[in-house]
């Protein structure tokens, strides 16, 4: 005798077979071959279907089998309420945006998605590991609290760390300080509060904590959607060239160290005397007026100012041409140290990627100011 189900699936299969004769007979070329196999797929997978349907007989059980209200799948408790399902599809949902917006979207929803499916299969795990409903929760609690809890904790240390540092950065650079007092108080006299008061019920901390933490993610997400205060850019060497090229004291120079540590493998010293500049060389006695430095390595050049008035260095980069768009574009790169004080010292790295030979005018090294005297940097 068939079962329900399997009546159902035998005709399922029966039509399908029938589609797939006529329309292997009356269609042709390419189209036909393939909703032909297409057809015969679906044939093969719904006979398998009714072979496994017809096997276990719709899962029925006979009242008068034995065992049958006690060990039958039916006679099985249902399974808890789970939101592990719809985390899953949260970060399915996740990894499907991310590939067409941001990888951080894709990787966010890799992560909630094994982590909700983990869950998911543990829970299920336990739920069947006895009969005993306390005994299971207990298992499940071994096996993912060590798991949960310290991954808990850094996202919710994350979140803090980030929804502060939003509001830090959208008040002022007054408001900031004062903000930070507050709050600091206040987490101080809370947890003040709950150290003399240990008997509070968990619910009133649980409570508190709660409507915290909703305040400061909350306010987070406002201020960091309004966007962060104008933060000035301080001027340095590298996003502000104009600065190599005067020796007027500009915001870079303000308390600038006129001390260098001692330094290993330290290419030259350079240095400013009565208006001339001359280089130390490692190993040679004499001052010379050029330096020899390898291509592609970093070299380390210490200035030292013997002269009243503060000066900077400037290394000249060479000059280069290169297209852009179309357009030849003159590209004339400089470094420098900020002013140095007399008898002050300043250090400077420079990495040359192309010789000598390369630049339409010397590598060097002046003073803004001092005309008439630069060191040449010969590099091979």
């Amino acid at each position: 005798m068939f079962t329900t189900g399997s009546k159902l699936f035998i005709g399922a299969t029966a039509v399908s077979l029938a589609a797939t004769i006529v329309v292997g007979a009356t269609t042709g070329g390419g189209t036909g071959s393939l909703a032909t196999i297409g057809l015969i797929s679906l044939t093969v997978a719904l006979a398998f279907l009714t072979g496994m349907v017809a096997f276990v007989r719709d899962a029925n059980v006979r009242g008068t089998e034995p065992g049958a209200t006690t060990s039958a799948p039916a006679a099985q408790a249902a399974p808890k309420a789970s939101m592990w399902p719809l985390v899953s599809v949260v970060g399915l949902t996740l990894v499907g945006v991310g590939l067409i917006t941001a990888p951080v979207v894709f990787k966010a929803g890799v992560v909630v998605l094994l982590a909700g499916a983990a869950e998911w299969m543990v829970q299920s795990w336990s739920e069947r590991a006895s009969a005993s409903a306390s005994y299971n929760t207990e298992v499940r609690r071994r096996i993912l609290f060590p798991l949960e809890f310290p991954v808990l904790g850094a996202v919710i240390g994350a979140v803090v760390v980030y929804s502060f540092s939003r509001i830090m950065l959208y008040l002022s650079k007054e408001a900031g300080p004062v903000a930070f007092i507050v709050v600091a108080s206040l987490i101080f006299a809370i947890g003040i509060l709950f150290a003399v008061k240990p008997k509070l019920s968990k619910g009133l901390v649980a409570g508190v904590c709660t409507v915290a933490m909703l305040a400061l993610v909350g306010t987070g997400a406002a201020m960091a959607l309004s966007g962060q205060r104008h933060i000035h850019e301080y001027a340095t060497v590298s996003n502000d060239p104009g600065v190599c090229a005067s020796a007027e004291e500009t915001e870079i120079d303000y308390k600038s160290s006129q001390s260098v540590a001692a330094k290993s493998n330290t290419t030259a010293t350079i240095y400013l005397e009565n208006g001339k500049l001359s280089a130390q060389v490692l190993g040679i006695t004499d001052r010379q007026q050029s330096i020899t430095i390898p291509r592609s390595n970093a070299s380390h050049i210490v200035f030292r100012n013997l002269d009243a008035e503060r000066a900077r260095l400037t290394a000249n980069l060479g000059t280069f041409e290169t297209e852009v768009n179309g357009t030849k574009v003159t590209e004339k790169p400089v470094t420098c140290t900020a002013l140095v004080e007399q008898d002050g010292r300043q250090f400077l790295t420079l990495n040359f990627a192309k010789s000598s030979a390369a630049s339409q005018t010397p590598y060097t090294l002046t003073v803004p100011g001092v005309e008439g005297s630069s060191i040449e940097i010969v590099v091979p």
